[in-house]
Order: structure tokens, then C-alpha cells, then sequence
């Protein structure tokens, strides 16, 4: 839309509000279910998080309860044969035929399949709600055929088959075939590396419960340990040995897997469609261990895999975890810092983060998340219905855990002491982390907002780098690294091109790219020596310059670390007065996103590196846009004036799109804009009033939630008390920044953007 038309106010005056004249303001907007109060109440007794400890390497998977339903696409993974961490869900498609798992792609993670009508189908997905059925082998069975998948070749890829009546049909990697003799009628197939020489062997479990294995390399009885209660049969001249033992009860489920991570497969059956039963080994088939795991009705119980250690992430492979763990070695920790309650606002900002986690904490681990508490790992991204509410509620809870933890002195606030509060983050921190797509297949990331994401979970890993353990450091440094790379791959977006024609209507891209930008700004931070490091600066040089780029910077030569930014942008994002157009209006909540360049700036700062003088690029024009320009009425809505008004009331120009009581979205701008922006902006000010409403409106209840029910105040259903608690606490950690290393400018000439 063209710019607006105003006039600047560069003396714009914001008028001081006492705390106790601004309470007899919101004695008049009081919302039907809140009762004005000057105490929060404490949180009630809370469990505590499970914690992890040392690393430790698995040398072979282990293999761990599962059940899935093709006619809801839901599949059911266990954590590991006792259940240490929480169940993970994934959710492909509605189909039918035959539910599988299997390590379909070789690194190490079984995920779900299905053989449906001539048509075997993988995924390579195990978390999530989004796997994709793929076509991996036509091979037909007959009516009555029941499938078996196991890896007969030693080349770490599942074989497909069929048993019929005795016959096992194989098709090894989609193209030869070969047909093996073994069972009876009304056998049942079971399939696994009894001997441990890594090829899946055959097995039946008869209609009496008496369960035969073929034993591939046993020509003599010394040659296998096995049970007093099991017998051997010997094919010396085929070189195999049938063992026959009974294991379980005739309506038992029979299953096959390696259950002690010892490289063999060994029987186990699940009884009831609830309990799990494992046996050690051959040798001592009576000596088991149980697990609840219900399978519910209308699912198959299966069996998955695990391939790392049971303190760590129960989805990573082998791959991605060795890599994350070198990874974190090239971690530098941030600078110390410490909050100053001295400045103006503070007092209100730390008081509303401190009671913004009290209930955010205590919401989550005795309704949101109250399920997942016993384990060390929760399966994020099944809590809620989006991506976005599973990941950023937890993300912007987790950051401001991590402030409070680095730049307070928090001992126990709000019955809440410091152990449970550092238990709580670590815990969210290696949770979100464990399911980004660097560690788990099919994991979140690489998406939109997702760099938001990683960069506030990241934040919150890095200021408590020294007190994480050896996996929770490489997660984060994987997922930061992760979303750093494919942001500098995409390049940034734009909401018109030069001739000012717009690519996507009504809605600028600047929060995006600003969001975007703040990923490879991090990873530069943590990572200065990597070697992407170059292409992570780059492509926060150029996010930087197109976030708020505005349509005479196509004109006017200016050059920023040596790029000429009017012949080398395509597009603009920022109307010419600093006014950032979203949801078809001037949008003040978009406005804000100019915190992002501040923040960015700030980490490198933090990690003692020069910033980059794009980061700063229009930045101070946006902020005006808030505190200093004009928008007279008409033709804007009444009153008209400045965005920000005396109290810490916001104005809309052209309406409102989030909500018509927001202070605490714009406290984490002001606070970066009272170190950045110009004086004539009154940024602390601002900043001292926005606090001062917000933590007014916290005041209305006794539980540490700011926002009414409903949707007026604030309309955004995916976690408004949790972004406003990270705004407020990006707000102190902003004005903690001074307190670490000083700023550095770099107008040095960077190529290559």
C-alpha cells in the first residue's frame, strides 16, 4: 500500500504513570473474571521434570513396544523396553492393509510402513504428524499371505515377503527373488537375528504356543547356550539347528526383537493388548522383564526400534547424534550477565517474568504437560494440534526459565526454587531439541517461523551451555546449526518488487525474514569458528537489509558493510515511513518485529563479536513508527496521534488485528530500542509505561496470568500468556545486555550477500 500520510513528532512527550494511578485506570477495563489483587499467590507443590544424566553410546539398537492403525494413520512408538521416556506419536495418512515397522532406510530408527494390495510402503518419519507414504517394493502375495519384513541380506535394508503356509517368499532389495521351506499351516512367522551375525533368521510360533527357531551356523550342541526348558534339533550338513521351547500363552501376540541391546533377537508376546514380555535370552527364556503398553483397539502391536542411549534422545539416529555431540565441542558460552532493577520499568518487567512463570510452570506441569512429567523426553509435537502452539509455547516459556536462571539471582520465587526451575528448562530444552529434524526423522524444523523457534530454545541452551549435559549441548547446537543453514539456503522473501507490485497482498514479509535472521545470527554466536560461519554472516546481512527495506533504498545509493543496497535488493518489505502493512492494515504488532535486528545484534554482542552494521539497517526508522510518527485523523481512526500513548496504551491507525490490550508484546522493543534506537525515540520510557500496564494487568489475578478470558485483550489462541511471558523477558535480558561486553560495530565489506 503507498505510505501513509503524517507528520513526524520528533518531541513526542510520554507521560509518567504512577503505579497507583495506572491501577485506577484498569479498575475501569476489570474483565468479568478477574478480581483486582496485589499479590500473586505462590505455586502450589510441583513435581519435578526427570533429569539425564551421563552419555553413554548404544552399540546396537534396542528394540521397544509399538502399535499402529492404518485406518487412523496413528502409530505408537515406545521410548525403550521400560518405558524411560514418553511414548511418541506419529500420524500419516488413513489407509489400509497390513501395519509394519521397520529400519526402512538404514539409520537405525524404525518407522512405520504398510503392505497394501501388491504394494509395500515406507515412511521415513517416526515423530510428528505428517509421514508420507512412499511406493518402496511391488511384490504381490495371494489372499491369506500373511507379510514379513526382515533384513536377509546384511545390508542394513529391510527384505519383504510373505508367509504362506510353511513357504517364505522373498524379494531382496526389489528385485530378486527366493523362497525358503520353513513351518506349517496355521503357523505364525517371526523373524530376527537369533544368532547375532546381523541377517534377520526364521522363526514360528505354533497354534500350542511352542515357538521353532532356525538357527543359521550351529552344528553342535556346545555351539548355543540354551534353556534347561528348550530342545535342539541339529542339520549338521545344512549347518542350522532347529530350537523348539514354549514362551507364552496360545492367545498371547508372539513378537521377536533385540530387548537388552546384545546384538540378538530374542522372543517376547504381548498379553492382554496391555502387558509386554521380553525374555533375556535363549538361554534363559524364563528370565523376563514386563512393560505396560496398552494397544489399544483397532491397533496392531508392532515392534520399533531405538538406536541411542537411555539417557538420550529416544528418536536421534546414530548419525545425528554422533554429529550433534562433536558439534557441541565447537560451542563458545556467552558472556554473564546481569539484570539491572535500577532502570526505569525494570522493577515491573522482572516482577511480571517472575510471575509469568510461575504460572506458565505451574500450568504446565500440572495441566498442559502434566502427562509427560515422569519422563526425560516428551514427545513435543503431539501435545497439540499445530506445530506451532506443541513448539513455541514450550520455546518462550523455556527462554525466559533461562534468563531468569543467568541474570537473577534466583533462589525461590514463588515457591518455585531454583533446582525446579533449572530441572524445568533442561528438560523443555532437550525435549524440543531431541524432535528438530537435526536429531529425529520427521522431526519439526526448516519451516515457517520454525527459525524463530530454534533461535529462542537455542538462546535458552546457550546461557545455560556450562550447566547442560553432553546430549542436551548437542542437540542445541545441531538444531541451531540445522535451521542457520537452511535460512542462508532459502534467502529472504518480499512483500513488493521494484516496481512496488506486491507478491503476496496485503501481508509484508518483514516479520518473517526478521524472524528468519535470527537463527544464523545465534549460530554465529555460538559457533564462530565453524565453518559455515561466513555463509551464516552473509545471510544475516542480507535478511538484515531486506527485513525493513523500504521503497527509496531502491534509490538512493546508500551502501551498507560495502553493498550497494539500492542496485542489489529486489524488493522492499517497510513502506516508507517505517509503517509495516500485515493483515491488509498498518500493523503496529508487525512494527515490533524490528526487536528482531536488536536481538540479534545483542547475541553477537554477548559472544564478544563485532555486529554487523546491516543488522542496525532501518531499524531506528521502524521504531519511530511506534514512538515518533504521526497519524492524524482523519483520515486514520480516532483519536489519531502516535502509536504509543501516555500509560502504555497502544493505537491502532487502521484497526486491530491481535487484540486491543497488547502492552507486553511491545515491552521486548522497547527495551532493545532504549540501548539502540536514537534518544529522541523516549524508548525507556516507553519501555517504563508498557511494563508498568502490563504488570498491572498480571495484577488482576492471583495465578501470575496477564491476559482476560477471550479474545479480546488478545486474540492469539496458540499461547499468549507464553509469548507475552518471553516478551517481558527478552525486555530484562535486553537491559542486561550493557552489563556484558561492549558493542562493536563492523562496517568492514562482506561479500558474497
Amino acid at each position: 500500500m503507498p505510505s501513509s500520510p503524517h507528520r513526524r513528532n520528533r518531541r513526542a512527550q510520554a507521560t509518567v504513570v504512577a503505579i497507583g494511578s495506572a491501577m485506577a485506570v484498569f479498575a475501569t477495563l476489570v474483565p468479568a473474571d478477574a478480581a483486582p489483587t496485589l499479590r500473586i499467590q505462590p505455586a502450589p507443590t510441583l513435581p519435578t521434570p526427570q533429569t539425564v544424566s551421563k552419555y553413554v553410546i548404544r552399540k546396537h539398537v534396542v528394540s521397544v513396544p509399538a502399535a499402529g492403525n492404518l485406518g487412523t494413520g496413528a502409530f505408537v512408538i515406545g521410548s525403550s523396553p521400560r518405558m524411560r521416556a514418553a511414548a511418541i506419536h506419529a500420524t500419516a495418512s488413513t489407509s489400509s492393509g497390513t501395519p509394519l515397522m521397520a529400519d526402512w532406510n538404514g539409520d537405525g530408527i524404525a518407522t512405520p510402513g504398510r503392505y497394501s494390495d501388491g504394494v509395500w510402503y515406507a515412511t521415513d518419519t517416526v515423530v510428528g504428524r505428517s509421514p508420507q507414504w512412499k511406493a518402496i517394493s511391488m511384490f504381490a502375495g495371494q489372499s491369506g499371505d500373511i507379510p514379513v519384513v526382515g533384513d536377509r541380506t546384511k545390508d542394513k535394508q529391510p527384505d519383504v515377503g510373505f508367509f504362506r503356509n510353511g513357504t517364505w517368499l522373498w524379494q531382496f532389495n526389489g528385485e530378486k527373488n527366493q523362497t525358503d521351506q520353513f513351518g506349517a499351516q496355521g503357523d505364525k512367522p517371526i523373524v530376527g537375528d537369533w544368532n547375532g551375525d546381523g541377517i534377520d533368521d526364521l522363526g514360528v510360533v505354533h497354534p500350542d504356543g511352542t515357538w521353532t527357531l532356525k538357527i543359521p551356523g550351529i552344528i553342535k550342541k556346545k555351539d548355543i547356550k540354551l534353556d534347561p526348558g528348550a530342545s535342539i534339533e541339529l542339520h549338521p550338513a545344512e549347518k542350522f539347528a532347529l530350537v523348539n521351547f514354549p514362551f507364552g500363552l496360545v492367545t498371547d501376540v508372539p513378537i521377536a526383537g533385540d530387548w537388552n541391546s546384545d546384538g540378538k533377537d530374542t522372543p517376547g508376546v504381548v498379553r492382554d493388548n496391555t502387558t509386554w514380555i521380553f525374555s533375556k535370552s535363549l538361554f534363559k527364556l524364563t528370565k523376563t522383564t514386563n512393560t505396560v503398553f496398552p494397544v489399544a483397539s483397532g491397533f496392531t502391536p508392532l515392534v520399533g526400534s531405538r538406536a541411542t542411549g537411555i539417557e538420550s534422545c529416544p528418536t536421534a539416529t546414530p548419525v545425528s547424534e554422533k554429529r550433534a555431540i562433536a558439534l557441541a565441542s565447537k560451542v563458545i558460552p556467552p558472556a554473564k550477565l546481569t539484570g539491572n532493577v535500577k532502570k526505569q520499568g525494570m522493577p515491573e518487567i522482572l516482577a511480571t517474568v517472575q510471575d509469568g512463570l510461575r504460572y506458565s510452570v505451574t500450568n504446565d506441569l500440572t495441566k498442559r504437560l502434566v502427562t509427560q512429567v515422569p519422563y526425560p523426553y516428551y514427545d513435543v509435537l503431539n501435545i497439540h494440534k499445530t506445530i506451532e502452539e506443541s513448539v513455541r509455547r514450550s520455546a518462550n516459556v523455556t527462554l525466559a526459565g533461562a534468563i531468569m536462571l543467568t541474570t537473577t539471582n534466583w533462589k525461590k520465587e514463588q515457591n518455585i526454587t531454583r533446582a525446579q526451575l533449572l530441572a524445568y528448562t533442561k528438560w523443555q530444552i532437550r525435549s524440543l531439541s531431541c524432535q528438530h529434524d537435526a536429531v529425529t526423522p520427521g522431526g519439526w524444523g526448516t519451516t515457517w517461523q520454525s527459525a524463530l523457534w530454534a533461535t529462542t530454545v537455542g538462546q535458552a541452551g546457550w546461557m545455560l551451555w556450562p550447566q547442560l549435559s553432553k546430549q542436551e549441548k548437542g542437540y542445541v547446537a545441531a538444531m541451531v546449526e540445522h535451521e542457520a543453514d537452511a535460512v542462508a539456503a532459502r534467502g529472504p522473501h518480499y512483500f513488493k518488487d521494484r516496481d512496488g507490485k506486491e507478491y503476496s497482498p496485503g501481508n509484508s514479509k518483514a516479520d518473517e525474514v526478521s524472524w528468519d535472521l535470527t537463527t544464523p545470527a545465534l549460530a554465529l554466536a555460538m559457533m564462530p569458528k565453524a565453518k559455515q560461519a561466513q555463509t551464516w554472516r552473509r545471510a544475516l546481512v542480507g535478511f538484515s537489509i531486506a527485513a525493513f527495506a523500504r521503497p527509496s533504498d531502491l534509490k538512493d545509493n546508500t551502501s551498507v558493510n560495502g553493498i550497494n543496497v539500492s542496485k542489489q535488493l529486489p524488493g522492499t518489505n517497510a513502506n516508507e515511513d517505517g509503517t509495516i502493512t500485515n493483515h491488509n492494515i498498518i500493523n503496529p504488532d508487525y512494527q515490533q518485529n524490528v526487536q528482531n535486528l536488536w536481538w540479534a545484534a545483542s547475541m553477537l554482542r554477548v559472544s564478544g563479536q563485532s555486529v554487523p552494521e546491516a543488522v542496525f539497517f532501518n531499524a531506528d526508522i521502524i521504531y519511530r513508527s511506534l514512538a515518533v510518527v504521526d497519524f492524524p485523523s482523519p483520515p486514520y481512526a480516532a483519536p489519531g496521534g502516535i502509536v504509543y500513548k501516555p500509560g502504555g496504551q497502544i493505537y491502532y491507525p487502521q484497526g486491530v488485528s491481535w487484540g486491543t490490550r497488547r502492552p507486553a508484546t511491545f515491552t521486548g522493543v522497547d527495551s532493545f530500542a532504549a540501548i539502540y534506537s536514537a534518544p529522541d525515540t523516549h524508548a525507556a520510557q516507553y519501555l517504563a509505561d508498557h511494563a508498568r500496564d502490563t504488570r498491572g494487568m498480571q495484577l488482576r489475578y492471583d495465578s501470575g496470568k496477564i491476559y482476560a478470558t477471550g479474545n479480546a485483550e488478545d486474540s492469539y489462541a496458540l499461547g499468549k500468556e507464553e509469548y507475552a511471558l518471553q516478551q517481558t523477558a527478552l525486555a530484562w535480558w535486553a537491559g542486561a545486555v550493557p552489563s556484558g561486553p561492549g558493542f562493536k560495530l563492523d562496517k568492514s565489506k562482506i561479500t558474497g550477500v
